[in-house]
């Protein structure tokens, strides 16, 4: 299967189900929740980048009502941004507590992306320090 043409609605939903491994039917994700996901992701995005959106539609963000073959008016390099954008609002608005640290980190490449700035997402996990036996050299034994 060739790789989705981003530059339409539909293109892009369908890399954004991707994204949240919502690709079989019946969607956890309704179209309705993922087009209004786009919509409050091409307004932050003219909030972070108003230079986005200022060379073809004036000060104007296109807003979309339904999936379809219409053209999401975002140059090439910031289409992934809107990607993650688009999942990381889908996954806040999910009612699942494990899903609020993905979000978080999808809402801050999308900032990233968009900004060029480090997000600060916090490390999670990893391998706990081994603990010290009693006796070992360097530690004072208990008499």
């Amino acid at each position: 299967m060739p790789p989705p043409n981003l530059m339409t609605v539909d293109s892009m939903i369908r890399g954004v189900r991707t994204l949240l491994l919502d690709k079989v039917r019946p969607y956890r994700y309704s179209d309705t929740s993922l087009i209004a996901a786009l919509n409050i992701s091409l307004n932050e995005g003219r909030r972070l980048r108003p230079d986005v959106f200022l060379s073809r539609y004036g000060i104007e963000v296109p807003q979309y009502e339904e999936i379809s073959g219409a053209v999401i008016p975002v140059e090439a390099q910031f289409r992934l941004a809107f990607e993650y954008g688009i999942a990381g609002h889908a996954l806040m608005r999910d009612q699942e507590d494990v899903q609020d640290q993905r979000s978080t980190i999808f809402l801050a490449n999308f900032e990233n992306m968009l900004v060029g700035r480090r997000p600060v997402i916090p490390l999670e996990g990893g391998t706990p320090a081994p603990k010290k036996q009693r006796g070992q050299p360097g530690q004072p034994s208990e008499t």
